[in-house]
């Protein structure tokens, strides 16, 4: 009985200790005695161990550091910042990371923002966090220059497998994308397409009040443009108002001019097919110059802004809320900015969303450039690339999955953003369009709604509340409404729209020349709109455009498109 006890022990013992070395080892095959390396302390996972996989928690925690766009004060609530909120405290809890930002700034203002150029100087100075997103030309810079790290085994052995279902939705094009030389050198932040395409806006209570229908044709936009600025439609016995509102950017930001040429079958700033099946510019080709003509024409009797060559977006969005404009081209999310604000300053005022239409019998395609704007990287020397795939997992599930709660983690119900806390996220590229937008307008149609997701069943109730009487929640019925929506125009584009041919990163002469031949561009066109150029003056600037550098980038693009 003795040596019987004696050896229960003794395997008691040894079990004890098994234990104990795989506490320390925190179940994922690290030595925290000889593992922290790189910018944060971070441990290197074992991608072989079964344990380690698209969930596993870092026990002990790992520090990681990154940047960002900051978010203003008034985005958060009850005291939450952008350093600690529910989605940093998810991090930390569910996978064990500790998430530091080393600096913050304003994301406003695209390139020239002070978040991108706070980025380019650390990628200049090679002084890099740990992880963090880019665009993609940013990401072309890291690639040549060897600052970031291949992620091909990370997001293999990552990504969940809903995550990897999410990248397929688009056939593989962002991925894609993101790949140089056959190495997935960053995660993109996936997301919907053909969201990206514009809508015409227009003010329904001057409609009613003009009789005026909406527009089927270019020729009908022209004459409401034309009634909105004859016909005193804010009723004040003054030459006031005016048709459409666009901004110095011309194809940028609220209020652009994108879905116009679109109607001419002119593409800005997208690469498409020619005659030959070669990649050309859409920016040059004829189409762009029948559209200038007419904008100079409409110029010219006051339809448009005259003051548009000095006005940005928010000076737009002035004009909008003094009530002297009917018409704009914008994005799908313009209803809960600027119109939503404009209608709480102008009772009465409204807003629908329409397809854009067609100078001729050809219907009118949204042009697109690819939808992609954010990739996730992670410096060369970091040990731990696997927690961007990680953290998006978690971002993933928590809004989709099933322990989905999209109140705590998306949108709160008094309407708090928490959607835009997570330092990396990703959309479905068919989240809203066809899904949400079919799954909301069956409910309607069946008076069912038990088959919705929590987003979807979050929007329809704020939708049959809104149809209900209650205005609070116009913006979300007119971006997502059964009817008379923006995504019920975007669903008429799913299957025409056009997008670009080129995904791929910039090329060396777009680097050294596209800058300058864009600057020249916004020149000449604006001086064509106003009058103070030729029409003619088109000619000469896509002249000009092939010596000055064009046809070497166009010459770069086909080659790329050749090796795809």
């Amino acid at each position: 009985m003795g040596k019987k006890k004696t050896v229960h022990v003794y395997f008691l013992v040894l079990m004890v200790l098994m234990l104990a070395l795989t506490a320390c080892s925190g179940g994922q095959g690290k030595d925290p005695a000889t593992s922290p390396t790189g910018n944060s302390g971070s441990q290197t996972p074992d991608a072989n161990k079964p344990d380690d996989g698209p969930f596993t928690k870092y026990d002990p925690p790992i520090e990681i550091h990154s940047v960002r766009g900051s978010l203003p004060d008034d985005r958060f609530r009850n005291g939450e910042t952008m350093e600690n909120n529910v989605w940093t405290q998810e991090y930390e809890q569910e996978l064990g990371i500790k998430l530091v930002y080393d600096w913050l700034a304003d994301p406003n203002g695209g390139d020239e923002s002070a978040f991108n150029k706070k980025l380019n100087v650390a990628i200049g100075s090679n002084d890099l966090p740990d992880v963090f997103g880019v665009s993609i030309k940013q990401l072309s810079q890291l690639v040549e220059s060897e600052q970031i790290q291949d992620l091909t085994s990370v997001y293999e052995t990552y990504a969940s497998e809903d995550l990897k279902e999410l990248g397929m939705q688009d056939g593989g094009l962002a991925l894609k994308a993101a790949t140089f030389d056959g190495k997935l050198m960053a995660i993109p932040k996936f997301a919907g397409n053909i969201e990206a395409a514009d809508v015409i806006w227009i003010r329904t209570d001057w409609l009613e009040k003009l009789k005026l229908d909406p527009p089927t044709t270019m020729d009908d936009v022209f004459k409401i443009a034309e009634a909105f600025k004859t016909q005193d439609p804010d009723g004040n016995s003054k030459d006031d108002t005016f048709g459409i509102a666009i901004t110095k950017d011309l194809y940028g930001g609220v209020s652009n001019l994108t879905g116009f040429f679109n109607g001419y079958h002119a593409y800005p700033n997208i690469w498409i097919k020619d005659a030959e099946g070669k990649l050309a510019y859409g920016n040059v080709q004829p189409e762009m110059k029948n559209a200038l003509a007419k904008l100079q024409e409409m110029y010219k009797a006051g339809l448009l802004d005259r003051e548009f060559a000095v006005k940005d977006g928010s000076k737009v969005i002035e004009s909008i809320s003094q009530n002297k404009v009917g018409i704009q081209y914008g994005a799908n999310w313009n209803s809960y900015y600027p119109l939503n604000d404009a209608r709480k300053q102008n009772p009465g005022m409204d807003w629908k969303p329409y397809p854009i239409v067609s100078i001729d019998d050809q219907p009118a395609r949204p042009g697109l450039a690819f939808g992609i704007y954010e990739f996730y990287v992670a410096a060369k020397q970091f040990k731990n690339p696997e927690v961007i795939v990680k953290m998006l997992n978690l971002q993933h599930e928590r809004f989709y999955g099933e322990t989905a709660d999209w109140k705590k983690y998306s949108t709160a119900e008094d309407g708090t953003e928490i959607f835009q806390y997570p330092v990396f996220q990703v959309f479905p590229p068919n989240k809203n369009i066809p899904d949400n937008f079919e799954a909301i307008k069956k409910a309607f149609e069946t008076k069912d709604a038990s088959n919705l997701n929590q987003e979807q069943k979050d929007n329809y109730d704020k939708i049959a509340s809104y149809l209900g009487g209650d205005d609070t929640h116009w913006a979300v019925d007119r971006q997502s409404g059964p009817k008379d929506s923006a995504f019920e125009a975007l669903t008429m584009y799913k299957d025409i729209a056009k997008t670009t041919e080129f995904i791929g990163a910039n090329t060396p002469s777009m680097v050294t020349k596209k800058g300058t031949l864009d600057k020249i561009e916004k020149e000449v066109f604006t001086k064509i709109i106003m009058g103070s150029a030729s029409i003619d003056e088109f000619d000469k600037f896509v002249a000009d455009w092939h010596k000055l550098g064009g046809d070497d980038m166009t010459k770069e693009v086909n080659d790329w498109y050749a090796e795809q």
